[in-house]
């Protein structure tokens, strides 16, 4: 069974159709970089607010640094629904980015405490120096994101 041919002239308006689907779904990752930017502003503010808080920790810092998470994880979700399509490489860089985030966040951390940056007689700042430094995969793989589109 044969099918027909199609003319030069359908073939090229085809193959434009075809580049301009692909051009949308390469600024749908741009999208990616939205959810990415949720979670740096909501990493930012938390650690913005516990830094300003005093020593002893009050309720209202706990409940807004929730209030900020959970704010960044609702706006994550409704961007992240509506994405249509995205590209392999998108969603491979997306979930780079998260895991390295974790990663260095963890080294981060783990310097902290080990060199007592964040040692009960140091000043609270500290802590927010330390997410400053942790945000930098999450800003990164945003940039990225946002260029590729």
């Amino acid at each position: 069974m044969d099918s027909p041919q199609p003319t030069a002239e359908q073939a090229r308006t085809a193959l434009e159709e075809a580049g301009r689907r692909a051009a949308e779904v390469r600024r749908s990752d741009r999208q990616l970089a939205w959810m990415l930017g949720a979670v740096v502003a909501a990493y930012l503010f938390a650690g913005a607010v516990i830094s300003v808080s005093p020593h002893q920790g009050t309720t209202y810092s706990g409940a807004a640094v929730a209030l900020m998470l959970a704010t960044a994880i609702v706006a994550s979700v409704v961007i992240g629904l509506r994405i249509r399509a995205y590209t392999r490489a998108g969603i491979i860089l997306y979930f780079s980015t998260i895991i390295a985030f974790n990663v260095w966040n963890a080294a981060v951390t783990g310097v902290s405490i080990l060199t007592r940056f964040w040692a009960s007689g140091q000043p609270i700042y500290h802590f927010g120096m330390s997410v400053a430094v942790g945000v930098i995969p999450l800003v990164i793989g945003m940039i990225v994101l946002a260029r590729r589109a």
